[in-house]
């Protein structure tokens, strides 16, 4: 499994997010605990994520695996079975716009 730069920042973000915004420090530990215990499960099973070809009309190759209220955004090598993990968007977030699929 290999995880971008991108990534990295899309965490830096929320994390930043919800210390400005107040969360309790156990509701953010919460989040990312499961957001590593998902990124755990990615890594033994690259299948798990739906396609996000199955939920827009835009062709694309991104697989998506929901956390809480964040979807986790990778692409999968099957032919290598290597997991690239891409972004982490709320659920809110045009993640759409975000990922150039508009």
């Amino acid at each position: 499994m290999t995880k971008g730069r991108a990534f990295d920042n899309d965490m830096e973000r929320i994390h930043t997010y919800m210390l400005h915004g107040n969360y309790y420090e156990s509701t953010i530990k919460s989040v990312f605990e499961a957001f590593y215990r998902d990124l755990q499960r990615l890594r033994t099973s690259p299948k798990i994520g739906e396609k996000l070809s199955s939920r827009v009309a835009i062709p694309n190759d991104y697989r998506y695996l929901m956390s809480g209220d964040y979807l986790i955004f990778y692409k999968l090598d099957e032919k290598e079975n290597l997991v690239q993990v891409i972004h982490v968007y709320h659920g809110r977030e045009n993640y759409l716009a975000k990922l150039n699929l508009n």
